[in-house]
């Protein structure tokens, strides 16, 4: 078995091999998330909203030493944006290209022991579209719920960043 050293799920090791760096992820969990991406992507008009949380949630899973900043920071103040301000996925994305140019440098976050009880492998089960939307929003929960030792941090800091600017519809 493999275990994915950032959301430590454990999948048939499949000896494979990435060179992606961005995520502290093994190859069987990066490929988990390039399913969801492209089951996304083959539904747009229902789920093009939840793309977003689905990137942010695998984030915030998937950190190390090794993560910048912004990619944590990105990834937590889109969780916080959808699931306590009520943005959609496509708000979150059009907020993080906003703050993108507004801060010079972005605070270190310590990951929690545990980043939550559901995992990409969770959404892939996803029978419908419907189930998928169902999973995604659990699955962002269950990541937001377990770095609740910062939401006041993001929320200050996002809100902040933030000030006036709201999203296009």
């Amino acid at each position: 078995m493999s275990v994915c050293p950032g959301c430590r799920l454990e999948l048939p090791d499949e000896r494979r091999t990435s060179n992606e760096t961005r995520y502290n992820a093994s190859p069987e969990c990066l490929r988990l998330s390039g399913e969801v991406a492209a089951f996304n992507h083959a539904h747009p008009a229902r789920l093009a909203v939840w793309h977003q949380t689905c990137v942010d949630a695998y984030g915030a899973q998937h950190v190390s030493a090794g993560t910048k900043p912004i990619a944590v920071a990105f990834a937590l103040n889109g969780l916080y944006l959808v699931f306590e301000r009520g943005f959609t996925g496509l708000q979150a994305r059009n907020a993080h290209g906003y703050l993108a140019d507004t801060v010079p440098s972005w605070p270190r976050f310590t990951p929690p022991d545990n980043v939550g009880m559901v995992t990409v492998f969770d959404v892939t089960m996803a029978s419908s579209v419907g189930e998928h939307i169902d999973l995604v929003q659990t699955w962002g929960r269950s990541v937001w719920a377990a770095w609740s030792h910062v939401h006041h941090e993001i929320a200050t800091m996002t809100d902040a960043q933030l000030g006036s600017w709201h999203p296009r519809s």
